[in-house]
């Protein structure tokens, strides 16, 4: 029993004659006829009976019927997902973010885009930059974004980004009447850092050290989030990448946080992740662009942190 000869049986059964199958199918009535012929023969029983030029189905045939409309209408099924697929709204889509932008920043791009994929389903995992990069590698994940070293950003369909970092200060706190940051002006100043092994605390040092200013490290935090919360209480002031910004400014309150321009540039190298020994899916690479252009505009629109609450 073969595929063709379902189909044919099937549409007499829909139609209730040869005849009207052969027109379903764009098919000869002849030929119809014949596939339902090496039906009966391939399975050893009769599937209908004629009587005054009808076609009356056998009960073993109903039986059958039941099990063959199952089967096309799997096939429909199948038929619709791969039309989904083409369209992108099919499929699994694994991410693991670092701490910082899997708090608001990735949440709501990834909101966006399942509001446009209802069939997607998705898993946002907050890890480590670390465990991010070993989660990809083992191709735990379809894509990750996690701090990047110029060396990972060159394997496979990395992409790297750096990000300008800002200076957070309390709202009321003299310095947040200037334009620009500077060591100088933070020299012996209270600042909310990240740990010693993070890149942003690594340059800042060397910039301290290099003008010959003290950095007077109060409080040390793992992420920024929590590190602007410092600030707004006026603990000290921070330095912070401008997705953390971006975040900041989606729940906060404006009035007792500013963001001012640092300098000398100091950056936060990010960058998008994907297993480098197998294919990516659609689904991926559409989020991945999408996250993508998020990134690049703030990257492009740096000046609305600096005016965020006036």
């Amino acid at each position: 029993m073969n595929l063709k000869q379902m189909e044919a049986f099937r549409a007499v059964m829909l139609t209730g004659s040869v005849s009207q199958a052969a027109k379903q199918l764009f098919r000869t009535q002849p030929a119809v006829s014949m596939m339902i012929s090496s039906l009966e023969s391939d399975i050893g029983f009769q599937l209908f009976e004629r009587y005054k030029k009808r076609l009356y189905p056998t009960p073993e045939a109903d039986y059958l019927y039941k099990e063959i409309e199952a089967i096309f209408s799997r096939i429909q099924d199948v038929s619709q997902t791969v039309q989904d697929i083409q369209n992108k709204q099919y499929g699994f889509l694994r991410i693991g973010c670092m701490p910082g932008p899997s708090s608001f920043f990735v949440p709501d791009i990834l909101a966006d885009f399942l509001e446009e994929h209802p069939k997607i389903q998705a898993s946002l995992q907050t890890r480590t930059s670390d465990a991010v990069v070993e989660w990809i590698a083992s191709n735990q994940y379809d894509m990750g974004l996690a701090e990047m070293s110029t060396h990972q950003s060159k394997s496979g369909k990395n992409q790297l980004f750096e990000l300008l970092c800002i200076c957070a200060l309390p709202a009321n706190h003299p310095l947040a009447e200037q334009d620009i940051i500077t060591p100088a002006m933070l020299d012996d100043e209270p600042m909310i850092t990240l740990h010693p092994d993070h890149m942003i605390f690594h340059d800042l040092m060397q910039l301290f050290e290099a003008s010959g200013h003290r950095m007077n490290v109060r409080l040390q935090t793992r992420f920024f989030t929590p590190a602007l919360q410092f600030v707004e209480r006026g603990l000290g002031v921070s330095v912070i990448d401008p997705i953390s910004a971006v975040s900041y400014t989606s729940y906060a309150q404006p009035g007792k946080v500013v963001f001012r321009r640092f300098e000398p540039d100091v950056h936060l190298r990010i960058g998008l992740m994907f297993p480098s020994d197998k294919p990516s899916s659609m689904i991926t690479m559409e989020f991945a662009e999408l996250l993508r252009a998020r990134i690049e505009d703030v990257l492009e629109n740096s000046d609305r942190f600096l005016n965020w609450g006036k």
